[in-house]
């Protein structure tokens, strides 16, 4: 199948799917091991190597074998696009079942966010630039303990674009810059 797609196609979905594959043995592995990984704060988040170092090699390889050593910037962008789009959506869909199937993945996530927003409560009603009412505050909480399971796939899937935009951004302009430095060296 992947055989007779284009090369800037068919080496990020290959990237992406392996790619996924881990995500999701990560997630099995930290939930296992007392740490939900969608309670580890964004910059912490595994996703920042696992997407930088499948981004980096699937556009190296395409630079390297399919495109004489020449990348636009905007040939590594798609190919990073694809890879954490890919493995955005194949995890949010493992997530949305792993919840169906195991219902303390969802229970852990409610008690381990309320836990933070009570945390920092006086800060959230006082302290923010933002202040919000104590109303408002139990809302949030209420609105939290009946969120809907395919809710953190969401929420997976919106991390996963908003960590992956920035790092095919930067890797994107790094190996096309790689290239015309060499280039010019020589």
């Amino acid at each position: 199948m992947l055989n007779n797609l284009s090369p800037i196609v068919k080496i990020p979905l290959k990237y992406g799917l392996f790619a996924s594959l881990i995500g999701i043995v990560l997630i099995v592995v930290f939930f296992f091991s007392n740490r939900h990984p969608l309670l580890i704060p964004i910059f912490y988040d595994y996703r920042i190597f696992l997407f930088g170092v499948f981004i980096f090699f699937g556009v190296k390889e395409f630079k390297q074998y399919y495109n004489d050593d020449r990348l636009h910037f905007w040939q590594g962008l798609i190919i990073g696009v694809i890879i954490y789009v890919t493995v955005g959506i194949l995890v949010s869909l493992f997530i949305i079942i792993y919840v169906e199937v195991h219902p303390e993945f969802l229970s852990q996530y409610i008690e381990g966010t309320i836990r933070g927003l009570e945390l920092n409560k006086d800060q959230l009603l006082h302290q923010s630039p933002i202040k919000i009412t104590e109303e408002e505050y139990q809302a949030q909480i209420d609105l939290l303990r009946n969120i809907p399971s395919w809710k953190l796939g969401q929420d997976y899937f919106i991390k996963s674009c908003i960590i992956g935009f920035f790092l095919a951004i930067i890797l994107a302009v790094f190996l096309r810059r790689t290239e015309d430095r060499f280039k010019k060296s020589a």
